[in-house]
C-alpha cells in the first residue's frame, strides 16, 4: 500500500507492507485523517523514526476482520481511538491512557492514518452512524481533546472563558466551550485566518494578540476569566493566563510545551487559583466526541479549510509550519 512516511527531514509517499489484523484487530480502510500540528512539530523537530507512519485522527471502513473479533462487519464505517488502554495499569486507572506502557498509540507508536490502511484493535473502534459521512471520524480525536480540557476548566453558564491560541485544539475547544453553555468565549491569537475561523467557531469576542494583550482586554472590561485554556505554547502564555483569570480560576495548559514557566505563587495561592495539565483524552471523552460531531451539535467539520490527497501530504505537513490562512487540512488516502 501507499503511506507518508518519515524520512530525514521530513515525510515522503512510500510503498509499504499491507497491515495484517491481529486476531483481536481489523483493518481499516481510511477515509481520511487530520493533520494534526504535533505531527507537524515532531516531524520539524525531528522527533520521528525513519519510516515512522504518523496520523492519529482518523476514520474510514472496516475492510479485515481479526480471527478473534466479533461484533463488527466489513464495510462498517469507523472512528479510531488512537489511544489503547490496558485498562489495569495505574496511568490506564487514572483516565491517562496515552501513558499506558502495555498497548501501542496509533499514530504515534504504531503505524497510523497517513496511509491507505491501518491496524486497529477492535476495542478502539467506534461505530458511525451508515447515514452520516465517514469523513466525521476525523473530527473526532481533536474534538475529545478539548472536551477532555473543557471539564478540566470547570466552567458552563454564566462563566467566562479565554482560549489562548486558536490552532485546530483551541478552535476545538472555542467550539466545546459554547456547547458547555459557557457565556462568554474569547479567542486569542495571531493569525488572521484562525482568527477568523475562531469567530465562526462561536467565540464571542477575538483578540489580535499582535494588537492587545490579554491583559488589556481584562483591564478595559472590567471581567475577568473564570477559566483560560492555554493553547498556544507562546512564551509567557501561562503567566498571562494565570494573571487575568479571577478568584478560583483555572488555567488549564493544553499545548504541548517546551521549556518551562514562571509561576507567580502568591496570586496562585492567594486566589485560590489552579493550574492544571491537559493532555489527550480518556475513552469516555473520545465516545462523547463522536457523538457530538455525528449528531451535529458541534459541527468541527466546519474547521477544515483544505483536503488533500498522499501525494500532497508532505507539502501541506510543511505548509502548516506557518499555516497563514490554513486551519484545519485532512489527507483523503483514497482521493
Amino acid at each position: 500500500m501507499r503511506a507518508v512516511v518519515c524520512v530525514p527531514g521530513g515525510t515522503e509517499v512510500a510503498e509499504v507492507p499491507d497491515p495484517v489484523s491481529a486476531a483481536d484487530g481489523v483493518v481499516v480502510e481510511v477515509a481520511a485523517c487530520g493533520l494534526c500540528g504535533s505531527d507537524v512539530h515532531a516531524i520539524e523537530r525531528g522527533h520521528t523514526v525513519e519510516g515512522q507512519v504518523l496520523g492519529h485522527e482518523f476514520g474510514g471502513r472496516v475492510v479485515e476482520i481479526g480471527a478473534g473479533v466479533t461484533g463488527w462487519r466489513v464495510g462498517q464505517a469507523v472512528a479510531v481511538d488512537p489511544l489503547g488502554s490496558c485498562g489495569a495499569c495505574r496511568e490506564c486507572r487514572r483516565g491517562l491512557p496515552f501513558r499506558c506502557a502495555g498497548l501501542p498509540n496509533i499514530g504515534i507508536t504504531a503505524p497510523g492514518g497517513f496511509a491507505e490502511y491501518a491496524a486497529v484493535p477492535a476495542a478502539q473502534l467506534v461505530a458511525l452512524p451508515d447515514d452520516v459521512p465517514v469523513e466525521l471520524g476525523a473530527h473526532a480525536e481533536p474534538l475529545a481533546v478539548a472536551l477532555h480540557a473543557v471539564e478540566l476548566a470547570g466552567v458552563g453558564p454564566g462563566d467566562a472563558a479565554l482560549v489562548y491560541g486558536v490552532g485546530t485544539i483551541g478552535l476545538n475547544c472555542v467550539m466545546a466551550l459554547k456547547a458547555a453553555g459557557v457565556d462568554l468565549v474569547v479567542g486569542a491569537g495571531r493569525s488572521a485566518g484562525r482568527r477568523a475561523a475562531a469567530r465562526a467557531a462561536g467565540a464571542d469576542v477575538v483578540i489580535d494578540t499582535r494588537e492587545t494583550s490579554v491583559a488589556d482586554h481584562v483591564a478595559a472590561t472590567g471581567r475577568p476569566f473564570d477559566a483560560v485554556l492555554e493553547c498556544s505554547a507562546a512564551p509567557g502564555a501561562v503567566e498571562e493566563a494565570l494573571s487575568v483569570l479571577g478568584s478560583g480560576g483555572t488555567c488549564v495548559e493544553v499545548a504541548l510545551a517546551e521549556g518551562s514557566a514562571s509561576v507567580p505563587l502568591v496570586g496562585l495561592v492567594g486566589a485560590g487559583l489552579r493550574l492544571v495539565g491537559s493532555c489527550a483524552f480518556a475513552r469516555p471523552q473520545f465516545d462523547a466526541a463522536v457523538r457530538a460531531v455525528v449528531t451535529g451539535r458541534i459541527a468541527a467539520g466546519d474547521l477544515i479549510t483544505e483536503r488533500v490527497g498522499l501525494d500532497d501530504t508532505p507539502d501541506a505537513l510543511v505548509r502548516l509550519r506557518t499555516p497563514g490562512e490554513l486551519v484545519r487540512v485532512l489527507t483523503l488516502p483514497g482521493a
